[in-house]
């Protein structure tokens, strides 16, 4: 199973029509209307998410970050997604027929750092605002706006904030049983006892089949 980031451009009065798949919209910036073949609409503004697995229409002048999740294999990835993906990763769960799909933002309070965790799944993780340097396994990486990255989930994690605001916007895949309840894992006892710091809002935690 694949988990894949695009970034797709609007311009003002642009008309686009996308075919149907398991994503997760979260607009950048700018506005944008979406209309579903059943003829409904959703309009989003800044930093707002819409779940989707119908086809859409979209109109407007936006950024938008598209998180979707599928079956198909990199090889198999057109032309014209290549050239849109910032990050495309395999996320196991081969062999489930249903899987959780979450996506949220994390926001950080100034010069935080959040204690050393990991995640009981696998996700994609983009700066919409900020600076962060990221401790992940072995590496550090400062991570600027826009940067993506990808976590395991077994490796160690830390983040600390070094901009006045931070955040960054979130999908995971998981399993069926973890519906509904956090995935955050302390490293250890000591840092289980360090507060999170951080500001989590979700926008949807689904069951989907893929």
């Amino acid at each position: 199973m694949r988990l894949s980031l695009f970034e797709h451009h609007l311009e003002t009065n642009a008309q686009v029509l996308w075919p149907a798949a398991v994503r997760a919209l979260f607009l950048r910036a700018g506005s944008l209307t979406l209309t579903q073949p059943d003829g409904t609409v959703h309009t989003l503004t800044s930093l707002a998410c819409l779940f989707t697995e119908t086809a859409l229409t979209l109109e407007g002048a936006a950024e938008v970050w598209a998180f979707e999740l599928s079956r198909q294999t990199l090889a198999a990835m057109t032309a014209e997604q290549r050239l849109h993906c910032i990050m495309s990763n395999d996320v196991g769960l081969e062999d489930a027929n249903h899987v959780v799909f979450r996506l949220d933002r994390v926001e950080f309070s100034p010069a935080f750092e959040t204690p050393k965790h990991g995640h009981k799944g696998p996700g994609i993780r983009r700066l919409y605002e900020g600076r962060i340097v990221a401790e992940i396994g072995d590496e550090v990486r400062r991570l600027d706006q826009g940067d993506a990255w990808f976590e395991t989930g077994h490796d160690p994690v830390i983040g600390r904030n070094i901009a006045p605001h931070s955040g960054f916007v979130r999908a995971m895949v998981l399993p069926v049983a973890l519906h509904g309840k956090s995935t955050f894992i302390p490293w250890d006892e000591t840092e289980a006892t360090k507060p999170r710091g951080t500001l989590r809002t979700e926008y949807f935690d689904r069951i989907v089949h893929c």
